[in-house]
């Protein structure tokens, strides 16, 4: 969080306003401008796949990106370990996402979203109206999983990062773990 403070202070200084209040970009490249281009293509991105509503929720989106991103590259700097690698760190953010999806899905579609975990192919017929109480309770199970599975899959994959880089560390301290690093 420092280091997304920080750089946000760099590439904030020595901005230059125009006339009309917008910001004029810098004629060579500077920290701001490389931000800006990777917020954009960002923001791009999202918009292809979320659609119209990209402005509502790619501040959430890529601020959680940017948290894990400075995360995972603290972890590179000796002497440090990244907040990912603890568990507490890793299950809030899985949590803050489930909470966030699952009230973003009631907010926009309502009663909708909960008989979508009653039949997740959309079509209804005989059959899914008898499997809809089963797959209702199997849904709203892989649902609840969610969080648990994203909190491990984000925590190990740091632990295991650093395990096997100390390994080959202690192996051979010169070479292999520049390989590692990158």
């Amino acid at each position: 969080t420092v280091m997304v403070f920080a750089l946000s202070i760099f590439a904030r200084r020595g901005m230059n306003d125009g006339q009309d209040g917008g910001v004029i970009p810098d004629d060579r490249l500077t920290v701001r401008n490389a931000v800006e281009v990777i917020l954009e293509s960002l923001h791009g991105m999202g918009a292809q796949i979320i659609g119209k509503d990209v402005d509502r929720y790619f501040p959430v989106i890529g601020s959680l990106a940017l948290f894990i991103f400075f995360s995972n590259i603290l972890g590179l700097i000796p002497g440090f370990t990244p907040p990912t690698d603890n568990w507490n760190t890793t299950y809030m953010c899985a949590i803050f996402v489930f909470i966030y999806f699952n009230f973003h899905g009631l907010r926009v579609n309502g009663i909708q979203y909960i008989l979508h975990l009653a039949n997740p192919a959309g079509e209804w017929s005989l059959v899914t109206v008898i499997m809809a109480p089963l797959m209702f309770v199997i849904e709203v199970v892989g649902l609840f999983a969610r969080p648990f599975s994203l909190g491990i899959r984000l925590a190990t994959n740091m632990i295991v990062d650093h395990n096997v880089l100390f390994a080959f560390l202690g192996l051979v301290p010169i070479l292999i773990p520049v390989i590692f690093l990158g």
